[in-house]
C-alpha cells in the first residue's frame, strides 16, 4: 500500500526542512563558483568514473573494466555508499544493488544485531565475501531464526556486513556469478569483493548525524581516514569511525498488554504499555581497518590489512505477562493453570520433598496455600516483582578482528606471485536483562550472561599468475594456479550458572533464563575442521574479438570427501558496441562447523502467539538423532548465465544477463512441533533427552531440499556532459528473481517454509540513480528504489503486499575549495510504508506491519553530513 502525501504527513514529519535546505544548498551555486578555484584532487578522488573502472574480481586477467569482463560485475564506489540515512553497510549497498536484499529482523535474537543478506534470493552463506581478494571469515552467529521471522536465511552462518565503516573502502566489486572453481567454498550465488582504501595522503574527517520522520532512532557516526606514504611507493591507510544508534519503535499495544495497564497502570507495563518493541536495536561501537603496502624492491612488496571493531547491541524481547488480571492468561514461568479454573494447579507433594531434601524452603520456589493437598500451588513467588508482566531485554557485544600479511612481485619472467597468511575471529558474547531463570524461584536473579560464541579462521594461500605467449592465440595465454590452506573453528563457552541451571520447579515453570537459556558445560565446546583446496585458471583470446576461460578446483577437508568444481566461459565482441557473454559452473558449499555443532533453546511464538522454548540440536545429538537427523552433506549447485553487453557510445553502457542456478541438497533447520503426548515427545523422552516434556519445538540442520533460481539482471549507466553546467550520470538497475523448490522432504520442511522460499523476497527489484555535478562542485543524488510485491505464510496465513517506491535525496555543497563538503538529504523522503500487517497472531503480538519487509518499516530518515580533508 503506497502512502499518500498530505498536508498529515507534512506537518508530522521534518521532509519541509529537509527540502528547504536542499534549496538554500542550490541557490548558493553561484557563492561556491566564487570560492572554488580549478578542479582539486579531491574532487577528482571523489568522481565516480566506475564504467572504465579496472576490476580484480572474476578474472586474473589485469586491465578488465566491469563491460569487457567475461562474467557481470558491479562497481560501487565510497561517494556512493556514504550519502544515505543510514549507517549500516548493509544497508548501503542494498539501496543500491537491486540483486542484493536485506531485511529487520527484531526480537530474532542474534540475527537482530548480526543482519543476514541476499544476493539473487539465495542464503547469505552462498556468498562468497573477499577482502583485498582474501577470504573474509565469518560470524559466529548461526542464523536460528524461527517463524515468525522470516526462514529465508534460516540456518546460515555468513559474514558480518555490518563491520565494514564506508570511509575504509574504495570501492566494492560485486560479481554475480558462481564462482566456487575460482575461489573455492561458498561461491555459488557469486563473490562480493570489498577493496579498501589505499590512499597515501591526506587526512579526511567525516561526522554525520540524522534521525527518523517519528523522531525515534537518532544516528551518530563520526569517522577518521589517514592516508601516509611508506617509501617511494608504498602507502598505510587506516580509518577509525565510531557510531551510535538509538532504536526504534513501530509496533502498537499488545490487547494482552493493554488489559494489564488498565488494571495495573500503564506505568507498570513495558515500554509504557506496549508490551514490547518492533523496531531496531540500540548500537554503538567502533570499528577500525588499516591497509598498507611498501615496496622492498622494484619487484617485491610486502603488505597487510586488517580490522577490528568492537560494538554493543541490544534489542526487545516478547512480553510476558503477569499474574492476577482478570482475562489475561499469565506467562507459565510464573504461573501453572492446568484446568483452566484461573487458580494455580497444587503442587504434587514430590516436588515439596525434593526442595526439603536439597535444604532448600519451599515457599522461595512456590506459594502456600492450605488448600492444596501439599500445602503449595503453583504460583511463582518471584511474581511480586513483576506486577505488569516483564519483557527481557537481550544484548550481545561483538568483538571482532582480522589480520591478513603477505609478500607479492613479479619475477622478471613475467611470473607474478602473492604469499599471504591471514587469521580472524569473531565472537558475540550474550546478555539478557530483565529476565527469570524460573526454576530458581524468588532466588533468580534477574540479570544473565548467557554465553558466548566463537568463530576462528586461519589460511594460508599462494597465487601465481603467468601470462603465457604461445603464438597460438591473439592475446597471451593467462595461466593462473595456486594453493590455499584453512581451518576453521567454532567455539561456544558456557554461560553463567543461573542462565542454564535446573531448579526443583524446572517441571513446573521451566529451566534455564527465560528467553534464551544459557550455554550448559554439555552445549559447550569447541569444534573445528580443516581443509585444502587448489586451482588452475586459464583464459585467453582466441581471435581479436573472442575471450575463453576455463577454471577447474579440486577441495578436501576433514570432514567431507573431495570436491571438485569447474567453470567455462566466453565473450565474443560483435563490433565495439556489441557483445555477448555466457558462463556454466558448478559450485559447492560444506555445512560449517557451527552448522554442525549449534546447540541452543531460545523462546518464539507459536500459531496462539504463546510463547514456548525452542531447541536446536546438533545433528549428533540423541535429541535429534531421535526425530531423525543425519549427516550433514555439501550443497552442490550448477548455475549457467548468458548476456548482451552494449557501449553504443563512449558514455554509455547497457547489459542485461540471464542466470540459472540448480541447488542440491540446501542445508536447513528441520523444525518439529512437540505436543504434549505426541510421538516425537515420546521418542524425545525414550532417547534420554533431559526436560524433554519442556520442549514446544525442536529443530536441527539437514540437507532439507533442492531448489532453483533464475533470473534477469538490466544494468545501465549513461553520462552526459551538460557543458559549462557539469555533468549528469544516470543508472537503472533491475533484477528479476524466481526461486523454485525441485525437491523436499515433508519430514524436515514444511509447505510454508517452501512457500517462503519461493514468495517472502520480492521478484522484482529496481534501482534508479541520477547524480548532477555543476562546475561549482555542487552535487545532488536523486534515487528511487522500486521493490515489487511479496508474500509470506506465517502460521498457516498467507498475507500478501504490495510493490512500494522509496525515493532517496541528497545535496552537497562545496566550501573551502572543495575542502569541506555539507550532505543533507533524506532517505525514504516520502515517508512510504509497507502495507500493514494483517496475520491475526502477529497483530496480536503488536506488529503493525511486515517482518519480512525488504526495507523494514521505519519510515522516512534524514541526515546531515559534514566532510573535510586536510
Amino acid at each position: 500500500m503506497n502512502r499518500s502525501i498530505d498536508s498529515t504527513l507534512l506537518r508530522r514529519s521534518p521532509l519541509p526542512v529537509v527540502i528547504s535546505l536542499l534549496c538554500a544548498a542550490m541557490s548558493g551555486t553561484a557563492l561556491a563558483q566564487q570560492a572554488t578555484g580549478s578542479e582539486g584532487s579531491a574532487n577528482k578522488s571523489r568522481s565516480p568514473e566506475l564504467l572504465d573502472q579496472v576490476i580484480v574480481t572474476g578474472t586474473r586477467v589485469q586491465g578488465r573494466s566491469p563491460t569487457e569482463s567475461i562474467s557481470p560485475v558491479d562497481v560501487v564506489s565510497p561517494v556512493d555508499l556514504e550519502r544515505q540515512a543510514s549507517l549500516d553497510f548493509t544497508d548501503q549497498l542494498s539501496n543500491l544493488l537491486p540483486s542484493f536484499n536485506t531485511q529487520r529482523f527484531p526480537i530474532a535474537d542474534g540475527s537482530a544485531f548480526v543482519r543476514p543478506a541476499n544476493l539473487r534470493n539465495l542464503p547469505p552463506d552462498e556468498t562468497l565475501v573477499l577482502v583485498n581478494g582474501k577470504r573474509r571469515h565469518r560470524s559466529a552467529l548461526v542464523n536460528l531464526q524461527a517463524e515468525p521471522f522470516g526462514t529465508v536465511n534460516q540456518g546460515a552462518q555468513a559474514v558480518d556486513f555490518g563491520l565494514f565503516p564506508a570511509s575504509a573502502i574504495q570501492r566494492v566489486e560485486v560479481l554475480r556469478d558462481g564462482s566456487s572453481a575460482q575461489y573455492g567454498s561458498d561461491a555459488i550465488a557469486g563473490v562480493i569483493n570489498i577493496i579498501l582504501n589505499n590512499n597515501a595522503e591526506g587526512v579526511t574527517v567525516n561526522s554525520q548525524y540524522g534521525s527518523t520522520y517519528e523522531g525515534d532512532g537518532d544516528r551518530f557516526q563520526s569517522s577518521v581516514n589517514l592516508g601516509l606514504p611508506l617509501g617511494q611507493d608504498g602507502f598505510f591507510n587506516a580509518t577509525v569511525e565510531y557510531f551510535d544508534s538509538n532504536h526504534t519503535s513501530r509496533g502498537s499495544a499488545r490487547p494482552d498488554a493493554a488489559a494489564v495497564g488498565e488494571a495495573v497502570g500503564i506505568e507498570n507495563v513495558p515500554f509504557k504499555g506496549l508490551g514490547q518493541r518492533w523496531g531496531d536495536p540500540d548500537a554503538d561501537g567502533v570499528r577500525t581497518f588499516f591497509n598498507a603496502e611498501v615496496q622492498v624492491n622494484e619487484s617485491t612488496s610486502l603488505y597487510g590489512f586488517g580490522s577490528y571493531a568492537d560494538e554493543q547491541f541490544a534489542s526487545s524481547f516478547f512480553y510476558r505477562t503477569p499474574v492476577g488480571v482478570p482475562g489475561v492468561g499469565p506467562r507459565g514461568t510464573l504461573f501453572v493453570d492446568g484446568n483452566g479454573d484461573g487458580l494455580p494447579d497444587p503442587v504434587d507433594q514430590s516436588i515439596i520433598d525434593n526442595i526439603l531434601a536439597t535444604g532448600g524452603n519451599p515457599g522461595d520456589f512456590v506459594t502456600a496455600d492450605p488448600n492444596s493437598p501439599s500445602g503449595f500451588v503453583a504460583l511463582n513467588p518471584i511474581f511480586a516483582r513483576f506486577p505488569g508482566g516483564y519483557t527481557p531485554t537481550f544484548g550481545a557485544d561483538i568483538e571482532d578482528y582480522e589480520g591478513v600479511f603477505g609478500a607479492r612481485g613479479e619475477l622478471a619472467s613475467g611470473l607474478r606471485w602473492d604469499i599471504s597468511g591471514r587469521y580472524g575471529q569473531n565472537q558475540i558474547i550474550y546478555s539478557l536483562v530483565n529476565s527469570i531463570n524460573p526454576s530458581l524461584g524468588i532466588n533468580s536473579p534477574l540479570n544473565f550472561k548467557p554465553g558466548k560464541l566463537e568463530q576462528r579462521e586461519r589460511g594460508v594461500n599462494a597465487d601465481f599468475v603467468y601470462p603465457m605467449e604461445t603464438g597460438m592465440f591473439a592475446a597471451p595465454l593467462n595461466i593462473a594456479f595456486g594453493g590455499e590452506w584453512r581451518r576453521e573453528i567454532y567455539a561456544v563457552g558456557i554461560g553463567d550458572p543461573a542462565s542454564f541451571e535446573n531448579g526443583p520447579t524446572a517441571a513446573l515453570f521451566g529451566v534455564g533464563s527465560d528467553g534464551f537459556q544459557g550455554d550448559s558445560p554439555e552445549s559447550a565446546g569447541t569444534f573445528g575442521r580443516s581443509s585444502w583446496g587448489a586451482y588452475l585458471d586459464l583464459e585467453t583470446k582466441l581471435s581479436e574479438n573472442f575471450s575463453v576461460g576455463a577454471s577447474g578446483r579440486i577441495e578436501d577437508s576433514s570432514q567431507f570427501s573431495n570436491q571438485i568444481d569447474w567453470k567455462l566461459s566466453a565473450r565474443y565482441q560483435f563490433s565495439p558496441q556489441v557483445a555477448i557473454r555466457t558462463t556454466v559452473n558448478t559450485g559447492f558449499r560444506a555445512p560449517t562447523p557451527g552448522q554442525i555443532n549449534t546447540l541452543d533453546i531460545t523462546t518464539t511464538a507459536n500459531a496462539a502467539g504463546t510463547l514456548v522454548p525452542l531447541g536446536t540440536f546438533p545433528v549428533n545429538n540423541p535429541a535429534a538423532i531421535a526425530l531423525g537427523a543425519q549427516g550433514l552433506r555439501p550443497e552442490h549447485s550448477t548455475s549457467f548465465s548468458g548476456g548482451i553487453v552494449l557501449t553504443p557510445t563512449d558514455n554509455f553502457s547497457l547489459t542485461v544477463d540471464y542466470y540459472n542456478i540448480d541447488i542440491n541438497n540446501r542445508v536447513a533447520l528441520s523444525n518439529f512441533t512437540i505436543q504434549p503426548g505426541s510421538p516425537e515427545q515420546q521418542a524425545l523422552i525414550d532417547a534420554g533427552v533431559p526436560n524433554a516434556a519442556l520442549l514446544g519445538s525442536l529443530s536441527f540442520f539437514s540437507n532439507a531440499f533442492d531448489s532453483t533460481v533464475e533470473g534477469i539482471d538490466v544494468v545501465a549507466n549513461y553520462t552526459l556532459d551538460v557543458g559549462r553546467a557539469g555533468t549528469l550520470d544516470f543508472s537503472a538497475s533491475h533484477s528479476y528473481n524466481d526461486q523454485t523448490v525441485d525437491r523436499f522432504d515433508p519430514g524436515t520442511i514444511d509447505s510454508e517454509r517452501v512457500f517462503d522460499l519461493e514468495n517472502q523476497l520480492p521478484h522484482h527489484r529496481s534501482v534508479f540513480t541520477t547524480n548532477f555535478r555543476a562546475a561549482s562542485g555542487l552535487e545532488l543524488m536523486l534515487r528511487a528504489n522500486r521493490y515489487g510485491g511479496w508474500e509470506d505464510a506465517t502460521f498457516g496465513e498467507v498475507s500478501s503486499f504490495g510493490s512500494e517506491v522509496l525515493i532517496d535525496i541528497a545535496v552537497t555543497y562545496p566550501l573551502f575549495d572543495e575542502r569541506v563538503r555539507l550532505t543533507v538529504g533524506a532517505n525514504n523522503v516520502f515517508d512510504n510504508l509497507p502495507d500493514r500487517e494483517s496475520n491475526g497472531t502477529l497483530s496480536f503480538l503488536g506488529a503493525t506491519r511486515p517482518l519480512s519487509s525488504p526495507f523494514g518499516f521505519n519510515g522516512g530518515e534524514w541526515f546531515a553530513r559534514v566532510s573535510a580533508d586536510f
